[in-house]
């Protein structure tokens, strides 16, 4: 099994590779253009010269007149042009990159596959989770209490506004979901209730469960500032659904 630290390091490892390789080619780019701008027009224009040179000979495989055949039809002339050379080495560079890739994957083993890099991800993945469930500390969901720190409703509404919106609006107001914001609830209104609510959700509804996705102080955070938009009264709310809640 690898390493924790390297599970964790193995999404960083690839953004650094992304980086650099975008910051070398920029770097290249800014160094070509600063070359074209130094270099005088005739030498300019004599690379140009020699780039359409090279040009026609990849794109027809020859520098000189294309032979033509001795009929037409319709206007129309056919040429004697041979496979273009770019063709034919992006032809035979396909077959080299197969079998590069299949000794490297499939033989030797010394390439890690999709699925491979997929179960590291998920790895990765548990590995911070079971982290941040162990600092957080376990709660009891019989006990629950609605949150008043100011800094863990900010959280929770940061939360709200990346991942709730599409359903239940900005405010609250309801779209697809329910409206949050009066005092009806279709599956219960207190703290307990709105904590369950996320955590299993409601599939019949579209709604998923979310306890795969946040922690449960997470979702305790959530389910206290799901209870702070009560009677804020925004507009477009959508029309009560479910019991009254006093």
């Amino acid at each position: 099994m690898m390493h924790p630290a390297l599970l964790l390091a193995a999404p960083d490892l690839a953004m650094n590779t992304a980086l650099l390789i975008t910051g070398s080619a920029t770097v290249l780019a800014v160094i070509l253009v600063f070359i074209l701008l130094i270099v005088p027009e005739e030498d300019r224009a004599r690379a140009a010269a020699s780039w359409e040179r090279v040009r026609t000979y990849l794109l027809t495989g020859s520098t000189g007149r294309v032979t033509e055949f001795d009929h037409e039809f319709d206007g129309i002339r056919e040429l004697d042009n041979r496979i273009p050379p770019w063709f034919s080495t992006l032809f035979a560079a396909t077959i080299l990159f197969a079998g590069v890739y299949l000794v490297n994957y499939h033989v030797l083993g010394t390439g890690t596959v999709m699925t491979d890099e997929y179960k590291v991800e998920i790895a990765a993945a548990d590995l911070q989770r079971r982290i941040v469930l162990a600092a957080e500390g376990p709660i009891d969901e019989n006990a629950l209490v609605i949150l008043k720190d100011p800094e863990a409703l900010k959280r929770a509404g940061e939360t709200f506004q990346k991942n709730c919106i599409s359903c239940h609006g900005a405010h609250g107001e309801g779209l697809v979901g329910p409206n949050l914001t009066d005092r009806y609830w279709i599956h219960g209104g207190t703290i307990k209730n709105v904590y369950t609510t996320i955590k299993m959700g409601v599939p019949a509804k579209g709604m998923i469960s979310w306890q795969l996705v946040f922690t449960p102080k997470q979702i305790q955070e959530l389910a206290s500032y799901v209870l702070t938009l009560q009677g804020t009264n925004p507009l477009n709310g959508k029309k009560p659904e479910g019991n009254l809640v006093e």
